[in-house]
Parts: structure tokens; C-alpha cells; sequence
């Protein structure tokens, strides 16, 4: 077996996901409330050595090949205040629930909102937020100057029409990554924040970096080139050993 191939590709393996991981993060990083993709490496054992002894004696030690895993930053963003009443930002933990056009829960740290034909609010993909005890929330149809107060209490020209809840879990990495920033609970059941503080006219902002995304696809690049190279090195001596014995 050729250790130098394998461990070759095993690496560009790992680059590549750390390439795609750093593409959809510059891709995102103007997304109110976006969720950075961080990837972590580390070398794994895959099997015994090809170089054991004879007579049954055990391997030396189990190769190692380098792996990557990807997971989520849930360190908050920036707060920005945008003026806007139907914007509102979480301080702290948890998220706003929605309900997709599916028909499932999802949860998000996007705080944008609008109103449908039927004066429901949406999130920007049109799922329904969603309100104390799983309620959608409807503004009067007459309309009136709309106030969210810090513990999500929604009232609408001085009348009380709903509250905001804010979701949080035990495990937020856990939480399943969809389109749109949002996440799926993925078996976990979500404990409403008793005591929330929401900003409204504000937004929280992505929590990736765009320079520092930027350095690390100039690092992927020098890695890749590498990673090529050994194969090719590999590939190389081979051919050259192949030529030799036949």
C-alpha cells in the first residue's frame, strides 16, 4: 500500500470540506443572525499498519490519516440598530420559532420580519413566527404604531396583541443546519427563555469575519497545492519503481 496516496487524498478530502465550509460563510456573512461553519481537524486511526512482521506478529502502530470535522460558532454577532419596527434582536441565548411552509418547527437568530396578506408575521422566507404557546401572531387589520417590549410583549397602538418567546436548548450543536439560517431541533425539545431581552428596531448581524474567511482561502489554496504535490511526488516514484522491476 501506498501510505503517500492515501494520505494525499485523505487531506484534500479535508480541504475541500474546509473550502466549502469558508465559501458558504462569505456567501452568508451579510445574513442577519447567520451562524458561522468552523471545521476542526485531527488525524484518525484507520486500521493496522501494512508493515507488521511476519508470523503473525502485530502492526507497529495504526495508520493515521488526517479527518475534518465541521461545526457552528454560536457566538453572537454585532447589534445594529436599523430604526425598523418589525426588527427585533435577541441579547443572549435562543431563538425565534418559526413554522415552515411544511409544517415543522424551525429556529433562527433572524430577526427581520414582515407582515403577510393576512397581517401574520413572516420571517424573510415567509415561514409563520411563531408566539407564547406556539400561537401565530396577527396585527390588528386596522393597523396603529406597533411596540415590542424587551420581554417580547407586542402591542399595538397601546393594545396588547402577543408576545415573543425565546427557544434555547441544552445542545446547540446538536441542531440540524438548514436553508436560510435557520436550524431543526433534531429530537431536542426546545425550553422557552423565561426572562428574554429583545431589542426592537435592531438587528443582530452574522458572526463570520469576511477577512479573516478570506485568509483562510489563501491557507486552503497553499494546503491544496501541497496535498497535490505529495500525491504527485507518490504518483511520480511509483511509475519510476513500476519502470525499474518490469
Amino acid at each position: 500500500m501506498n501510505l503517500g496516496l492515501y494520505l494525499g487524498a485523505a487531506a484534500l478530502g479535508a480541504m475541500e470540506r474546509w473550502q466549502e465550509a469558508t465559501s458558504h460563510n462569505i456567501a452568508a456573512s451579510s445574513s442577519p443572525g447567520f451562524r458561522k461553519r468552523e471545521v476542526e481537524f485531527s488525524m484518525q486511526a484507520a486500521g493496522p499498519s501494512p508493515a507488521a512482521g511476519t508470523g503473525g506478529t502485530p502492526a507497529v502502530g495504526p495508520m493515521m490519516f488526517p479527518s475534518s470535522r465541521v461545526s457552528i460558532s454560536f457566538q453572537p454577532g454585532q447589534f445594529v440598530g436599523t430604526g425598523r419596527d418589525l426588527d427585533v434582536a435577541i441579547r443572549g441565548e435562543g431563538f425565534f420559532e418559526v413554522q415552515t411552509a411544511e409544517g415543522n418547527r424551525a429556529y433562527t437568530r433572524a430577526g427581520s420580519f414582515y407582515t403577510n396578506p393576512e397581517r401574520t408575521l413572516v420571517d424573510a422566507q415567509g415561514n409563520v413566527l411563531l408566539g407564547e404557546g406556539g400561537a401565530p401572531i396577527q396585527l390588528l387589520p386596522e393597523g396603529g404604531s406597533l411596540a415590542i417590549a424587551p420581554d417580547g410583549t407586542l402591542s399595538q397602538d397601546g393594545r396588547q396583541i402577543g408576545r415573543l418567546t425565546v427557544q434555547r436548548f441544552d445542545n446547540n450543536q446538536a441542531l440540524i443546519p438548514l436553508a436560510g439560517g435557520l436550524f431543526a431541533a433534531n429530537g431536542q425539545a426546545p425550553q422557552t427563555v423565561e426572562v428574554p431581552e429583545l431589542m426592537q428596531g435592531a438587528l443582530e448581524t452574522s458572526n463570520v469575519q469576511p477577512v479573516g474567511e478570506m485568509v483562510n482561502l489563501i491557507q486552503i489554496t497553499r494546503a491544496y497545492e501541497a496535498a497535490q504535490k505529495v500525491i504527485t511526488s507518490r504518483d511520480d516514484i511509483l511509475d519510476k519503481t513500476i519502470r525499474a522491476v518490469g
